[in-house]
């Protein structure tokens, strides 16, 4: 589990956290409970809703607002069948060091993405998109790996496929949006 946690956390806040030698502090005692994966894949998708929710009032691209739509529409899905299975399995989703970090990078993230209007929203937040599920699927991955639980482990298999779509999908808006930004600056 140790193993588990420290892959996680570099890979998931490596590029999100500055506080590094916090982390390094944390790591030696920390391990994930069935229950604290659940409820970072709880934290991931509420996080993911709350991105997708701000794009669809500030986007000014119309394929960004669509993309938004999905996103959101998708991680209240993830959201509903990890509340099922967790049910099945008699888990009530904890949080854990991990969660809190998540959570934090996430509020700053937003409070950056606020602040930044027009075609710079659109790209920031798809950027955002793409860093965010790098990261969870790099999550779901590394924990799939070490789970002991055929159940979690399933879901979280399956769960990989739909994070690797929307990393697809951002990436393609991306370039889209930024095709749009060399063709105005030619255009003048």
């Amino acid at each position: 589990m140790i193993r588990l946690l420290y892959l996680t956390a570099t890979i998931v806040l490596s590029p999100a956290v500055s506080a590094c030698a916090f982390l390094q502090h944390l790591l030696p005692g920390l391990t994930l409970s069935d229950s604290n994966i659940v409820g970072v894949l709880d934290g991931l998708d509420e996080n993911e809703i709350d991105a997708a929710q701000l794009a669809r009032e500030k986007a000014t691209a119309p394929e960004v607002k669509a993309f938004a739509g999905g996103v959101m529409n998708e991680h209240r899905e993830l959201t509903q069948t990890n509340g099922r299975l967790a049910d099945q399995l008699g888990l009530q989703p904890e949080s854990s060091a991990l969660t809190v970090q998540i959570k934090q990078a996430h509020e700053q993230a937003m409070r950056k993405l606020r602040m930044t209007s027009g075609p710079a929203f659109d790209r920031a937040y798809v950027e955002y998109e793409i860093q965010q599920h790098v990261q969870a699927f790099n999550f779901v991955e590394t924990a799939a790996e070490s789970e002991g639980n055929p159940q979690l482990k399933q879901e979280l298999i399956r769960t990989g496929p739909d994070l690797l779509s929307h990393i697809s999908a951002a990436r393609a808006l991306e370039r889209h949006l930024g095709s749009e930004s060399r063709d105005a600056v030619a255009a003048r």
